[in-house]
This record gives structure tokens, C-alpha cells and sequence, in this order.
């Protein structure tokens, strides 16, 4: 049994992009001038709408009372590291990065009408050193003729999970969705895995925060508006002596970024990106201690 897995997103900046789908947004590119109320522009991978007509030199980010912002582009909403923003696309989207340093592991999550995801490495001496596709479409929920014919079908691997990328620090990750004419990512993550202890205990439990409204009216006619809702899990790791400071640290330094949780191979539902709500290590016998932990899905 493998450890409780996290993976922290490295940054994702213009030096690290080497290549991206060719329309980065709908959006125009911001220049200096005349702008009407309503407009929408990107500047430095954000999309912003004028509030008001505009007419002057100043960059969108420094002139707030004017220009709202909308969020991230289309083709950068996969690094925003919320799943209420996607990225969409026609049936195909390339990423090409470089970060100059090793990376073994590449997560895509959030998938929707997603077919495929290819990750590969490629090094500038040695080629292809890596080459892995993951079926992420549908499939039923049981194994049985009727779930075959009739039952509903899901997603087979939301998470689009890669691990164990061979290190070549020089190499490029290169990732490719296809799909269908409306796929969408929630998430790119690509990093680096740490393992701690001996894997999640049994006990753990899943579940979803429901902010849909659910009230009775004068009359006693049951009320229902779906909102969204968060999902959550909490789980306890045995961990071993040695690596209480070193979880200590990685947790603090890590309190107001979203990282990616693996903790089951085989129970996605235990797989999460997000935050930590609370966490805690119980120090029980002197070997081994119990991480215990709550998550939220960002």
C-alpha cells in the first residue's frame, strides 16, 4: 500500500509556456485608447470589462475603478486552481512547458467530454524518454450487461492521473486533450509527488458541502434551487517518526494553496484538489504517529 500522495503546482508563467492552443480568449489583446462600457479585453492572461467608457494609457490591473475583472483566459483558466473556472475547446488542446527542473507527476481534473489525455517528455539529447495515454471517457457504473445497455455512464478517470515521470531535468512536458466539439479541463497540475507514511487508514469518509437552497414555504410545498456545492474529505494517515517536522513545514508552507491529495489508488472519491480546512498529528507511540486531516475541494 503507497503512502498518502501530495503534489504542489508548480508556477505556470509566460517562461515556462513554451506552447499553448493558438486563441488564448475571445477576448482582444488591451491596447492604450478608446474603449466603450461593456468591452472586454485580456491583459497579462486576465480578462477584464470596462465598467465605463474608457479612454486612456493606463494597463487594466491599475485602473480598477474602470476596468472589472472577469477572471483568467480561456486558454490559462486550467492554472487558476478553481474548478468553477474551465478551460473549453474544439475537440483538441496542446500545452507545451518547460520548467528546467524535474517533474513527475501531471494531474488533469475536472474533465468534461474529455476522450483522452497524452502526457510525454521529451529531453533535447535523448528524445522521448516518455510517452502515456489515459482513457478518461465513459463508461458504466458496475460491471454488467444491463449498466452496459442501460445504465448511466461516467467518467472513467476524472483525474487524468500521471505518476513516475522519469527525471530529466532539461526535458519538455508536453500534454494533449482530445475530445469532443465542448470538452472542458478544470485543472492542470503538473509537480512533484511526496509520499507520507503507510497509506490512509480505514474509516476515512467522503462527502459534499450542498449550498443549494432547500426550504418549505407558507403553505408547506417543499422549495428547491440547485446552487453548487464543495466536496470534502477527511482521512488518517500513520506516519512515521522522522516525518512530523517535515509534514509540520510542508503543511504551513503550503496553507493558502490548493494541492493535490491522493490518497487511494483505487477510490477516486479520496483523490482531492484543494485545501486543507484543519489538520493535526497525533504523536501515539514513539515510531509512528496519526496524520489526521480535513479537505476541501478548491
Amino acid at each position: 500500500m503507497t503512502g498518502l500522495r501530495t503534489v504542489s503546482p508548480l508556477e505556470i508563467t509566460d517562461s515556462v509556456l513554451v506552447a499553448q492552443p493558438p486563441l488564448e480568449d475571445s477576448a482582444v489583446a488591451w491596447v492604450a485608447g478608446s474603449w466603450p462600457k461593456g468591452s472586454r479585453v485580456r491583459h497579462q492572461h486576465q480578462v477584464y470589462q470596462a465598467g465605463a467608457d474608457v479612454n486612456d494609457a493606463v494597463p487594466p490591473p491599475d485602473n480598477p475603478t474602470l476596468w472589472i475583472k472577469v477572471g483568467p483566459t480561456n486558454t490559462w483558466a486550467l492554472f487558476n486552481g478553481r474548478t468553477s473556472q474551465t478551460s473549453k475547446f474544439n475537440a483538441t488542446a496542446s500545452y507545451r512547458f518547460r520548467f528546467g527542473q524535474t517533474v513527475d507527476a501531471v494531474s488533469a481534473i475536472g474533465l468534461d467530454d474529455v476522450h483522452s489525455v497524452r502526457v510525454r517528455v521529451e529531453d533535447p539529447t535523448y528524445g522521448v524518454v516518455y510517452d502515456t495515454t489515459l482513457t478518461v471517457g465513459l463508461a458504466p457504473e458496475m460491471a454488467d450487461w444491463w449498466e452496459w445497455h442501460f445504465g448511466e455512464w461516467t467518467p472513467t478517470g476524472a483525474l487524468g492521473l500521471f505518476t513516475g515521470l522519469p527525471a530529466y531535468p532539461q526535458a519538455d512536458v508536453l500534454v494533449d486533450f482530445t475530445g469532443t466539439t465542448q470538452m472542458q479541463v478544470g485543472n492542470l497540475i503538473l509537480g512533484n509527488a511526496k509520499e507520507w507514511g503507510h497509506g490512509v487508514q480505514l474509516g476515512a469518509s467522503v462527502g459534499i458541502q450542498d449550498f443549494s437552497k432547500k426550504s418549505l414555504d407558507d403553505f408547506g410545498n417543499r422549495v428547491l434551487v440547485e446552487r453548487t456545492y464543495i466536496g470534502w474529505a477527511d482521512m488518517s494517515v500513520p506516519i512515521r517518526r522522522a516525518e512530523i517536522t517535515a509534514i509540520k513545514n510542508y503543511m504551513a508552507k503550503n496553507r493558502a494553496k490548493p494541492i493535490l491529495f491522493l490518497g487511494s489508488q483505487d477510490i477516486e472519491a479520496l483523490n482531492v484538489f484543494g485545501i486543507a480546512k484543519d489538520w493535526s498529528v497525533s504523536i501515539e507511540y514513539y515510531d509512528y504517529s496519526m496524520f489526521a486531516i480535513q479537505l476541501e475541494e478548491v
